[in-house]
């Protein structure tokens, strides 16, 4: 019998399988889990070309599995000014912001009407009301093309230079699905841009570069990830990544959706469902409407504060019409390519369901299983269609955490505590990830496992009690029930023989110590096919 090449051993080894039973010992053998137990019953004995690795009374879990985030692009933020008010960051004030912008600008002397980027404006968190118009980049950037954008992703500032560029001149209409907003009593853009009016920036922003993609797969490697997610990438960048992929196999495995309006390519590549080097294209990514936290979430009911740019009775945008949504689920199931949806509001998941509903009635068929992502602001009679539908939702419990109290301000107390109501997805026999969304939110999957049990504000708010889920039901939707949704259940997720040795090592058990502690758990190392991949120093 052939010997093993790395035992690892006295740990608490919560394996997630089916009876969540706990060992202390696993054998691997090529990069397969080989055995599971006790070290007194295992009779491995380890001959010179063994590592043996006394983990020394550390949890060991599955590594983790990313739900929902965007590493293809995500690295490309490394070299943008980050301008994230608490509790990411420490910008309180426009002037803090603009004095992070000032130093990237020393630090990486863009040339002359080059760009200079910034991410994470949240102007609701900001002492002073973070409001930013294109003068104000203007005045501060006048030899760049200045550009701030939402902690959403889904809107920012635009400096005039940029305004113009896209033709968004005085008197232009709002694109279908975008808004630009106005200074007072003019028809003249004053930068503020969402959803499609902002698109055409955030995707050429965040082109694809192989040495920044490295550094942030490293990065969720440091986090215990094993499996990532390239969330929303171009068909260029699919390509991209793939020959990065075959010419250096990739550390931690990648799963790449490729946006919706190149599905018709990705379908005629015949690479949908394929492997190189780690990289898969695994399926194709809807996107139906925007966000709560910047109130572009497509709802039924009004936000209670009105529209990003003041309007009223402002229910968010739709950034895809019906017709659409139909039209891609069905080509989509038609052709055995799984279906991502972006839906945060409820009145987009109306849309996502009513396509799916009309994709089976003309005979298709969904691949795998539909995943709606985000599922924010929805309401609990929707989760008994995802049961009926078939579909596992990607949840974002961490907006309780990053948005929560801006929530209750722009929802109220009843549709706030039912953001990503993850506790009643379980109820209704759903299987649900959760996610980071990176880099909307950090990678830390400890982050999102406290808030999908604590589901507290940065306020100190707990939002959602009823919603809140328990330490094992938290892990399982990192973990097991991540990749189930992929279709991987029968490779990882969880530790048992015959799956890969992906595999995270925690500084504390997370079903065991008090709830407020969980966050503070550290990863110190993690293995992907049971070689390391990331060590704490």
């Amino acid at each position: 019998m052939p010997r093993p090449d790395l035992i690892l051993t006295n740990a608490t080894v919560l394996t997630l399988d089916a009876a969540d039973t706990v060992a202390d010992t696993v054998i691997v053998r090529d990069g397969v889990i080989a055995a599971v137990g006790s070290s007194t019953d295992l009779a491995a004995r380890p001959d010179p070309g063994t590592a043996v690795v006394d983990l020394r009374g550390t949890t060991l879990v599955p590594g983790f599995v990313d739900g929902h985030s965007h590493s293809g692009t995500g690295g490309s933020l490394f070299r943008h000014a980050a301008v994230h008010a608490p509790p990411a960051g420490d910008v309180r004030t426009v002037a803090d912001l603009l004095a992070a912008m000032h130093e990237n600008l020393a630090a990486n002397d863009p040339a002359p009407g080059e760009r200079l980027v910034a991410w994470g404006w949240f102007p609701d968190d900001m002492d002073d009301g973070g409001q930013l118009t294109a003068d104000v980049l203007d005045r501060e950037f006048p030899d760049h093309r200045a550009m701030v954008a939402h902690v959403s992703g889904h809107g920012g500032v635009a400096c005039t230079r940029i305004l113009e560029d896209l033709g968004y001149l005085p008197g232009v209409p709002d694109p279908e699905g975008g808004t630009i907003g106005r200074y007072p009593g003019t028809d003249v853009p004053n930068g503020v841009l969402w959803e499609q009016a902002w698109t055409p920036l955030v995707f050429d922003l965040l082109a694809f570069r192989p040495d920044e993609f490295d550094a942030m797969l490293a990065e969720y490697a440091r986090w215990g990830t094993t499996t990532v997610q390239d969330g929303a990438a171009s068909w260029e960048e699919v390509q991209q990544m793939r020959a990065h992929a075959a010419a250096s196999p990739l550390p931690v495995d990648v799963r790449s959706l490729v946006l919706f309006d190149e599905l018709e390519v990705a379908i005629a590549s015949g690479l949908v469902d394929t492997t190189v080097g780690g990289h898969t294209l695994q399926g194709v990514k809807l996107i139906l409407d925007g966000s709560p936290q910047g109130k572009t979430a497509f709802l039924t009911e009004p936000y209670l504060t009105g529209g990003p740019n003041g309007e009223e009775d402002w229910r968010g945008l739709a950034t895809m019409t019906p017709a659409t949504t139909n039209r891609l689920v069905e080509l989509a199931y038609r052709n055995r390519v799984q279906v991502y949806a972006h839906v945060n509001g409820d009145a987009a998941v109306d849309q996502l369901l009513a396509a799916h509903h009309a994709a089976v009635a003309a005979g298709a068929r969904p691949h795998r299983r539909t995943v709606p992502i985000h599922s924010q602001v929805m309401r609990r009679d929707q989760l008994d269609g995802y049961a009926q539908a078939g579909f596992e939702p990607s949840m974002f419990t961490v907006h309780t955490l990053m948005f929560g109290d801006t929530h209750l301000r722009n929802l109220g107390l009843e549709r706030a505590s039912g953001i990503s109501p993850m506790r009643s997805a379980i109820d209704a026999g759903l299987r649900p990830s959760n996610h980071s969304d990176y880099p909307v939110t950090p990678i830390n999957p400890l982050l999102l496992l406290w808030s999908s049990v604590s589901r507290t504000t940065a306020d100190g708010v707990v939002l959602g009690a009823d919603e809140r889920v328990t330490p094992l039901q938290g892990l399982r939707a990192l973990t097991v029930d991540a990749a189930y949704q992929y279709g991987l259940e029968h490779d990882r997720g969880s530790i048992e023989v015959g799956k890969l040795a992906d595999l995270a090592v925690l500084s504390a058990n997370p079903l065991e110590v008090p709830v407020d502690e969980i966050r503070q758990i550290e990863v110190l190392r993690t293995f992907k096919r049971g070689v390391t991949v990331h060590e704490a120093s």
